[in-house]
């Protein structure tokens, strides 16, 4: 039978030496959630779910390492990366032997009725090492719990989705508890939902849990020690003040998102040897704190940080299962363009729709719900029209760097001609009254944010160039009224760029170049009949090939 079992599987195998476990004081509120669904015994099934890096492995760990010590823990199986799952229920089966008295002497006899066993088919192996076995039993014995985690990472969808099929089934007739964990993906949300509810409980490791909480308790205990420790080898003074302050460690945990795996990850970075702690720490606050990138010294330190290339790792593994990176990159960035730009979210309420989103950037109708729909441990793709949005805020960090995202780099020196070609499009896409609606809120939007925010020179870069874009393309047949409106523009966005740029905060000449976009947005909305009209020139000109430059 040793050629059958998976002892790397086991939550005790030396294979998984230092598995993740959680931080004493945290996840304490899912921890009990756990305890109280095994005392209940209502039901033989609870499914733990969240995105890749929430810490669903480190719960399970602590679950199976507290009920081994109470000797209720059956079995379990953590899958590694990669896994074929090819021995899960004999592994299982095994372990089941070992804890649960007379049991062996019921599997044997199976085994030695039928040696080909572990050949057979999954059901095959369940009825046979499991199922049977426990009937032979008179009194059933003691209720104990089998832990399966990171069912996602095994390779094959098929089995996955098999094994649940597998438990939810049998289970019923068992005197065991299933703990699964694993990403939300559609395959194996569509084989939970199959369900009947009272057999079911849904855990999802999301705010429900309070995952904020516990990540300020983790970084504030594991930047005290990583100061202690820098004290006591010399590096660091005595602390004068409290480090992190409130407003970094609000910062860390913002990025964080509920994600354990990026506060392990700074915390990784900051205490790596030969490393300064506080210059280290500051390096990732900058780069938090820069929407659309940092310095090529910031990103290299990144890249080359033994810390950060584990979670660049899990992102890298999520995207490149998609075989059309092109494509995938295309809608990513499509994401960040509209998240991360003011004026944009101030058209939300006309824009938070994927047909918008698709039709402006040029994707086919449908492109974006089917490409992203095996990256749910990355992004949230709400049922219906609502935007898609990145789970993880660190997710930027990661697209803006080309050492760290590859074929899937967001490139930020071409940032504000890409989105001036998307506005354009925008206006140009919908019809003269919804353009209209759209460019008035945009424009509401930018002058009250002009009047409360000082840093407001890209917005205004990107709406200047967007004027001069359509000036460009209008000169010829452009009326002379509109002419002269362009050219009062062209000859103030010098003046302004070395403004927004310098001085960040003066108001003089935003009116001006507010009502000039109005007047090319009268020109852009209205109803043209001839054929070659500017419409169908601009059309014809902004075609999603050029303006993305794919």
């Amino acid at each position: 039978m040793k050629d059958y079992i998976r002892t790397e599987a086991f939550h005790n195998s030396s294979a998984r030496h230092d598995p993740p476990r959680c931080y004493p004081g945290t996840r304490e509120t899912a921890i009990e959630t756990i305890s109280d669904w095994i005392e209940d015994m209502a039901s033989y099934c609870l499914w733990m779910y969240g995105p890749a890096g929430t810490g669903k492995s480190a719960v399970a760990q602590t679950v199976a390492e507290l009920l081994h010590q109470s000797r209720t823990l059956g079995a379990s199986y953590f899958f590694a990366k990669g896994s074929t799952g090819d021995a899960f229920f004999s592994t299982l089966a095994y372990q089941l032997m070992l804890v649960i008295p007379g049991l062996d002497e019921h599997v044997w006899a199976m085994i030695c009725d039928d040696p080909t066993v572990f050949k057979k088919s999954m059901d095959e192996q369940l009825d046979r090492l499991i199922v049977q076995p426990y009937l032979k039993f008179d009194t059933k014995p003691a209720r104990v719990v089998v832990i399966i985690d990171g069912l996602d990472e095994c390779n094959n969808t098929v089995i996955q989705t098999d094994i649940i099929r597998l438990i939810l089934a049998a289970g019923i007739s068992l005197p065991l508890q299933f703990l699964i964990t694993s990403r939300p993906e559609p395959e194996l949300r569509r084989a939970f939902e199959s369900c009947l509810a009272p057999s079911l409980v849904h855990l999802p490791l999301d705010k429900s849990v309070d995952p904020d909480r516990d990540i300020r308790h983790f970084l504030c205990g594991e930047f005290k020690r990583v100061y202690q420790e820098s004290v006591e080898i010399g590096m660091l003074p005595a602390p004068q003040l409290p480090w992190p302050s409130t407003i970094d460690l609000d910062q860390l945990v913002y990025k964080s998102s509920g994600h354990f795996i990026y506060a392990a990850t700074v915390v990784k970075f900051v205490q790596e040897d030969h490393a300064h702690p506080i210059e280290r720490l500051n390096a990732v606050l900058q780069i938090s704190s820069e929407p659309t990138g940092s310095s090529t010294t910031t990103q290299s330190i990144f890249a080359h940080s033994a810390a950060f290339q584990a979670l660049d790792r899990l992102y890298l593994d999520v995207l490149r299962k998609y075989r059309n990176r092109v494509e995938l990159a295309q809608i990513l960035h499509a994401i960040m363009y509209f998240d991360h730009v003011i004026w944009f979210r101030n058209c939300s309420a006309v824009l938070d729709q994927v047909g918008d989103l698709e039709t402006v950037f040029g994707l086919t109708s449908g492109k974006v719900h089917t490409t992203l729909g095996g990256l749910h441990s990355l992004i949230d793709v709400p049922k219906g029209s609502h935007l898609p949005r990145f789970l993880h805020a660190s997710f930027t960090d990661f697209l803006v760097n080309p050492k760290r995202s590859h074929e899937f780099y967001f490139d930020t020196n071409t940032f504000e001609d890409k989105l001036a070609y998307a506005y354009t499009r925008l206006v140009l896409a919908f019809s003269p009254a919804r353009s209209r609606h759209i460019l008035t809120m945009a424009m509401d939007g930018l002058r009250d944010y002009l009047q409360r925010n000082a840093e407001a020179g890209l917005p205004l870069i990107i709406l200047g160039r967007l004027v001069v874009i359509v000036s460009q393309q209008l000169q010829s047949t452009t009326p002379p009224c509109l002419r002269s409106s362009i050219s009062d523009l062209e000859r103030l966005l010098p003046a302004l760029e070395e403004e927004s740029v310098s001085r960040r905060g003066h108001y003089g000449p935003y009116s001006q170049i507010i009502e000039l976009t109005h007047c090319v947005a009268r020109v852009l909305t209205a109803q043209w009949s001839s054929p070659g009209d500017r419409l169908e020139l601009l059309h014809r000109w902004l075609n999603p090939g050029h303006f993305l430059g794919y």
